[in-house]
């Protein structure tokens, strides 16, 4: 009986001694196993996420003049002035734009500078005016312009004075109160990206600032182009895209700018900037993209004429709201060019009732019957058609039209 006891205990002691050995090499395993898996799960967590695109669609349109039948149209009886009519056809679609642009060419001016609210030759415009502009969700206006001076110093104070009481309505672009303010890039953030917005005239119809507040108006030309050139510089290590509103070329010459146009376009695109949108002319002209000779590129918009106004031949009529997405993906900010282009647009202006009707319109949405009770047809042109302005469209701006 005692041996089968010793038999047992051995036995135990045996299989306890296996159980052991198992034990000891089988958890290693299982550790490195563990170990491999965490592993695994942490280097999936540290994998870089792709960011996603970040993207901005900027709508801008061309001269707002104010002319004297424009300030009749807009004139109550109570005296005080309203120019939403202007803008409240195209309204929704400043007000879904990321960026809303205008050039208001002429001068909120005030009335206790001695100027009284006038149009051409020396155009002084009512607040109102800025009001509408702000009510139609436009985000930036551009007030550097020949008519900049057109009610004096005074009036560029008082327009500076109004858009800084709107400031967090609107940016106003192109009028400086002080020096500090001209050396300023002024930068606008939208969704994500960050635009350095700029603003220059090529001159003010003859006048002249004083000596010691040049500063008023931004101005372009052969005085000031290193400045220019520097600004431009400047705001391309501010921001992710920059983008200069020149008020440049001349007068109704319709479709190719002129050389000064191109040469200034090519310094501005050597400086830095990305895309260009011009206005001045009154009319549309060329939409090209530029490379300058260190290989830098951007978008020109030659000129995309007038938004509103009381001119009189149909290429003054005729404009264009440039549509632009930006995109800035994997740390690059570039134009989508697919999604880019030009919308043609015509100034309605219908005097039939005695009291003119000025508002704008898309051309696709415009009609031949529209077109044959405009002012231009029937007082100064009989051939003014909806067929013309097509052609002209077309004829510009070619395949920049968008669909």
């Amino acid at each position: 009986m005692r041996k089968y006891i010793i038999l047992l205990a051995v036995l135990i002691i045996a299989f306890l001694g296996v159980v052991g050995f198992v034990i000891k090499n089988a958890l290693p395993g299982e550790s490195a196993a563990q170990e491999t898996t965490t592993a695994a799960a942490t280097q999936e967590t540290a994998q870089p996420t792709t960011e996603a695109a970040k993207e901005v669609t900027l709508l801008a349109v061309g001269d707002v003049l104010a002319h004297t039948p424009v300030l009749a149209a807009a004139k109550n009886e109570d005296g005080s002035y309203s120019f939403d009519s202007l803008f409240a056809v195209m309204k929704e679609e400043f007000q879904s734009a990321d960026i809303a642009v205008v050039n208001q060419e002429t001068i909120l001016g005030g009335s206790d500078g001695g100027f009284p609210y006038d149009g051409y030759p020396n155009f002084n415009t009512p607040d109102s005016m800025g009001d509408a502009i702000i009510g139609a969700g436009f985000d930036v206006v551009l007030q550097a312009s020949n008519h900049s001076r057109d009610a004096g110093v005074s009036g560029i104070l008082h327009s500076i004075n109004y858009w800084k009481n709107h400031s967090g309505e609107a940016m106003m672009l192109g009028l400086n109160e002080t020096q500090a303010e001209r050396d300023t890039i002024r930068i606008l953030e939208k969704n994500g990206i960050t635009f350095a917005l700029l603003n220059y005239t090529y001159g003010l119809n003859g006048y002249s600032l004083p000596a010691d507040q040049t500063y008023l108006v931004n101005i372009m030309d052969s005085s000031t182009l290193e400045q220019v050139k520097a600004d431009i510089t400047k705001a391309s290590g501010m921001a992710d895209f920059v983008i200069v509103f020149p008020h440049w070329g001349s007068e109704d010459r319709t479709g190719d700018p002129t050389p000064d146009q191109t040469s200034w376009a090519k310094m501005m695109t050597e400086a830095g900037a990305d895309l260009i949108i011009g206005t001045h002319p009154h009319v549309i002209e060329n939409i090209e993209w530029v490379t300058s000779d260190n290989g830098n590129r951007a978008l020109c918009y030659y000129s995309i004429g007038n938004y509103s106004s009381n001119q009189q031949n149909l290429a003054e009529v005729l404009g264009g709201m440039a549509k632009v997405k930006i995109i800035k993906e994997d740390g690059m900010t570039r134009i989508k060019e697919e999604e880019t282009g030009v919308v043609p647009i015509v100034t309605h202006n219908d005097k039939t009732s005695g009291k003119a009707v000025i508002q704008t319109y898309r051309l696709t949405d415009y009609t031949e019957e529209m077109a044959k009770v405009h002012d231009i047809f029937i007082r100064f042109d009989n051939s003014f058609s909806l067929a013309r302005l097509q052609d002209l469209a077309n004829q510009v701006f070619g395949d920049w039209i968008l669909k």
